[in-house]
């Protein structure tokens, strides 16, 4: 099983003259043509978050209009940058985004031998994360009827200190991470919890299982440094799945069709996907 996944694209209203819009744009558009041209193809893409920039509507029309060209299914959760209702209603006909305007938006599928879960991580005060008591009984609930298959979970806020961040900690409160914890320790399925927002790739453990967060497509808002060619060029990762639950993540980069680890991985993500591919 093979999963793509794009973040914090961050769109803008193309304008005239706004360079910033239209390098946003190209970018996600580069993207898009990478992950087609990927061999052997994704089984779906997923993107965490942070879609547009200003939750406005012609922000999402621009992106329903670059993300239909994905040759393969995709799936999204909300950033703090999202409209939940706007969300809803450029995607109302992939038919997964149950629920209506701003209520949290929560949904499980099961593709193939996995399962994925969208977990809306958005607080209703701030730009930060925060998972209420009714999201958190929903999301045991949902882990706790398919024990024996394999599920990630993609969300926007990592529920981890991003330690090479000046703002590691990106919830409301140390709280609300350590409800989050306790659920998902107890459902021992769980192989990633895939999130955005931290604009930079970064891996730590949770839980008994792992957090990974992606570089945003906004390549003007990535963070971390990168060399000097890839500046403006988008980086992407592509994850694979085993029946065994081994999962493996590997970075492209879009506009080479090539690979690219970045400095800050841990060593024990050495294992790419062409080395796990010859297992």
């Amino acid at each position: 099983m093979l999963i793509a996944q794009i973040t914090d694209t961050h769109l803008l209203e193309l304008k005239i003259e706004d360079e910033v819009a239209q390098l946003r744009a190209d970018n996600l558009t580069a993207t898009v043509a990478a992950i087609n041209n990927l061999n052997p193809a994704v089984d779906f893409v997923i993107h965490t978050g942070d879609m547009t920039h200003n939750h406005a509507q012609n922000e999402y029309a621009l992106a329903r209009e670059i993300l239909s060209d994905l040759h393969s299914p995709l799936y999204v959760v909300p950033g703090n940058r999202d409209s939940r209702a706007n969300l809803r209603q450029a995607f109302a006909n992939d038919g997964y985004l149950l629920g209506y305007d701003s209520e949290p938006i929560l949904y499980a599928v099961n593709i193939q031998y996995m399962r994925l879960i969208g977990f809306d991580s958005l607080s209703s005060a701030s730009n930060k994360g925060n998972v209420d008591q009714e999201r958190l009984k929903w999301l045991d609930l949902n882990l706790a009827e398919y024990p024996d298959k394999p599920t990630a979970i993609i969300m926007h806020h990592p529920p981890i200190p991003i330690t090479t961040s000046i703002y590691p900690w990106q919830y409301e409160s140390l709280e609300a991470g350590e409800k989050l914890r306790k659920i998902v320790s107890h459902h021992t399925q769980i192989v990633r919890l895939l999130c955005g927002h931290s604009h930079r790739p970064f891996i730590a453990s949770f839980a008994g299982t792992e957090v990974s967060t992606v570089p945003s497509i906004a390549t003007d808002l990535r963070l971390d440094p990168y060399p000097k060619p890839l500046t403006h060029v988008p980086v992407f990762q592509v994850h694979k799945l085993e029946k065994s639950s081994d999962f493996f993540s590997q970075s492209y980069i879009a506009n080479m069709h090539c690979q690219y680890t970045p400095m800050n991985m841990p060593a024990r993500l050495s294992k790419t996907l062409d080395q796990a591919s010859k297992e």
